[in-house]
């Protein structure tokens, strides 16, 4: 194989065909297809067993590219279970969590658990407002300030002129997948470590398994 056929290779490590047996929903298969593989191929991803989890996380994570921004419609109850009463208070959780009566106000949410001296230490959300405009968003949410502007620095696009881009934008919401990925991720890893990178615990590992699954199972028929 000539170095141009192998970086031909490498440069389209997803097809759409494969896209649709790890996303079956994407309803942009040929364009994320398009996008992944150059991410991929940005960030030196190219052994096959890396690119299977990757997508099986990605897609996880993105309900097939469908959810590209993070869900803040939390209940009071869900909203102390999960970020706990350091990052949000009983009243602040009551005020703005979702009821029968009220919707959940996802900004002040997003304003309350991503700010404040946390925000600041974990996250650099120094600004009003921060921890909303730099909410999770992309196919691997990237969430806060820090991290939204490591990536402009690594992959060159202008994030932190509209981090909303992750969420609008294919190319963006791509490299910034990949860009998580190589920092993130630790090589040679399973289905079931490379869970624990990604999200913090377990959560969603049979799906995640399952799609892993299916894109091996594709791999492996297409060279045969």
């Amino acid at each position: 194989m000539s170095w141009l056929d192998r970086v031909e290779l490498e440069r389209n490590a997803v097809s759409p065909e494969l896209l649709r047996v790890a996303m079956p929903r994407c309803a942009e298969p040929v364009e994320w297809a398009d996008q992944l593989s150059d991410a991929l191929a940005w960030g030196g991803v190219t052994d096959p067993d890396e690119i299977a989890l990757f997508l099986a996380h990605a897609g996880h994570e993105s309900s097939d590219l469908n959810r590209l921004e993070e869900n803040l419609n939390y209940s009071v109850q869900a909203l102390l279970k999960v970020f706990g009463r350091h990052r949000i208070t009983g009243a602040q959780a009551r005020r703005y969590g979702r009821s029968r009566q009220h919707p959940a106000d996802q900004k002040a949410i997003a304003n309350t658990i991503y700010g404040g001296e946390w925000g600041r230490i974990n996250l650099g959300n120094t600004e009003p407002g921060d921890g909303w405009r730099h909410r999770g968003m992309g196919p691997i949410q990237l969430t806060g300030k820090a991290n939204q502007m490591a990536c402009q620095e690594a992959t060159g696009l202008d994030i932190m002129a509209g981090p909303e881009r992750l969420a609008t934008n294919a190319r963006y919401g791509a490299r910034s997948a990949a860009w998580y990925w190589i920092t993130r991720v630790t090589p040679g890893g399973d289905i079931r470590s490379t869970t624990i990178e990604v999200n913090g615990g377990a959560h969603g590992l049979a799906d995640r398994k399952r799609r892993h699954d299916r894109i091996i199972h594709f791999m492996n028929s297409a060279e045969a």
